[in-house]
């Protein structure tokens, strides 16, 4: 038995539909993901930034701060290694749930997120976001959106990111999906940025 949770016919289907479309016809903004990008105060000593605080809003002018109570704040690392995928890709993974809350603050990276929701006005839409030390901004992922990213330059990524459903070993709300998936078709080359 597999950790992650299966597909949807729902989500197969909007998947199944992207792969007739060309690349330019699926990009755009993706219903529902927020960005925020960050204020940085900095002096001779250093900078401080607010990354999630309640009552913030997204760079649209939306309400951004996730309601109710805190559930879980975790990091990872991704090594830098050059060159091209699919060596420096970490996608996609999907939640059935949980927002994601996505802060690069090291190195940089660009997010890739693909609205798998059959309702959603954006259906099929892929939305690529660069964000981390050169572009100081936290990325707000709704669930049902599939979403990775990959590191750019020769610098690790430190990724610290919030989710609003604590993680849980027995029922793990997460979905996997192969980077290079057909039917997304996503061209990961570096030199296309």
């Amino acid at each position: 038995m597999s950790a992650f949770k299966p597909l949807p016919a729902s989500m197969e289907a909007v998947l199944e539909r992207m792969r007739g479309l060309p690349a330019a016809a699926r990009a755009g903004r993706v219903e529902g993901v927020m960005v925020k990008t960050l204020k940085v105060h900095s002096d001779q000593r250093g900078f401080f930034t607010e990354q999630i605080k309640a009552g913030d809003l997204d760079d649209a002018g939306l309400p951004f701060a996730p309601e109710g109570p805190f559930a879980q704040m975790s990091r990872t690392l991704s090594f830098a290694r050059g060159g091209n995928p699919p060596e420096l890709i970490k996608a996609f993974h999907w939640h059935e749930h949980q927002w994601d809350y996505w802060d690069v603050v090291g190195g940089d990276a660009r997010i890739v997120l693909v609205d798998l929701r059959a309702e959603s006005p954006t259906a099929g839409r892929v939305q690529t976001v660069m964000a981390g030390e050169h572009t100081p901004r936290v990325v707000a992922i709704p669930p049902l959106v599939a979403h990775g990213y990959q590191v750019l330059g020769l610098r690790d990524v430190v990724l610290c990111y919030y989710v609003t459903v604590p993680y849980s070993v027995d029922d793990p709300d997460e979905g996997r999906i192969a980077w290079d998936d057909p039917r997304i078709g996503y061209d990961w080359r570096v030199e296309n940025i």
